[in-house]
């Protein structure tokens, strides 16, 4: 909603109504809430965009990325496919040993083929990975969920590891080297798709000898994320800005409202008391007009923020 300046009334002529009526205010009071109705669109189609290019990966729980907005910017998706069962190779003691230099190499190997970039190794994520398995060894389990409950995303959480996107691959027997158990992973769909995930841009991995359940086993953690930090959140402090402008708008409405009222039913319609009502309804419609450009400004700021937000999830 706008209001254009009433100019000053002199004494004796009557007062010129204002130039907007109260039912075109109503109706740019109405547009104005219709801006923001289509700001949490906006927010919502990005977020559906997001999981509509990530159709592989399972919706779950969101992690904040700031205290005010994350709850309605922001998703997490993670990927655990099915642990592979135990793959037992005949090869030697020496041929059997896995490195994580070299799972990564190799996985990156496999990326290159698809035309995807490297992953970075993230120190982070290594230890994400190294705590996984030596809970597994502890606790005797393969699986992606321990017998507490915990999982990678639990696990990265409490080392501060912030991120919109994580996976994790798991491995268990004994493999002919690093390219063997890569290999294992390529030739099982949800592994793979880990592997070439398009939204994962660093990785940390884990691998160890010991005995599980009785067997003497390798057991390889690959842990696959995208930190918070590869997108830039909208403004959270712009957004809090833009809802109490807001609040100011409807409160300055029904006060001009009630002003053009008060001055279109004054009796007489002159002297000193009548136009210093007209001033002070004059002086109100301009604040409201600046107030209300500079919040349509920081809408539109805003909203690139949020269209630059919903890219960098969907890349």
């Amino acid at each position: 909603m706008e209001a254009s300046d009433l100019p000053p009334i002199p004494p004796v002529p009557p007062l010129a109504p204002p130039a907007e009526d109260v039912a075109v205010r109503r109706k740019r009071r109405a547009m104005r809430n219709l801006t923001f109705i289509i700001v949490a669109v906006v927010l919502a189609v990005g977020a559906l965009w997001v999981l509509e290019r990530s159709s592989s990966l399972p919706f779950a729980n969101i992690t904040a990325l700031e205290n005010s907005i994350a709850n309605e910017i922001s998703a997490n998706f993670s990927s655990y496919p099915a642990p592979l069962p135990p793959i037992f190779t005949n090869t030697s003691k020496k041929n059997a040993k896995l490195t994580s230099a070299g799972v990564i190499a190799d996985t990156n190997g496999q990326r290159a083929t698809n035309n995807l970039p490297p992953l970075a190794e993230n120190p982070t994520l290594d230890d994400v990975a190294v705590l996984r398995l030596d809970d597994m060894f502890e606790n005797q389990y393969f699986a992606h969920v321990s017998p507490t409950g915990e999982s990678a995303e639990a696990v990265a959480s409490s080392v501060g590891y912030v991120h919109l996107a994580l996976g994790e691959n798991l491995a268990e027997g004994i493999f002919q080297g690093d390219a063997g158990v890569v290999t294992a992973w390529m030739n099982s769909p949800g592994h793979r798709a880990n592997i070439l995930n398009t939204h994962y841009d660093q990785i940390g991995v884990a691998v160890r000898e010991g005995t599980l359940q009785g067997k003497d086993v390798w057991l390889a953690v690959q842990v696959f994320g995208k930190p918070a930090s590869d997108c830039a959140s909208p403004d959270a402090a712009l957004r809090a800005a833009i809802t109490v402008a807001e609040a100011q708008l409807s409160d300055m409405d029904s006060q001009l409202q009630a002003e053009k009222i008060s001055i279109e039913t004054a009796q007489p319609r002159s002297g000193s008391d009548y136009n210093q009502k007209v001033e002070q309804y004059n002086s109100m419609v301009g604040r409201y007009n600046d107030l209300s450009g500079q919040t349509k400004t920081e809408i539109g700021q805003y909203n690139a923020e949020v269209s630059v937000f919903n890219q960098c999830l969907g890349g």
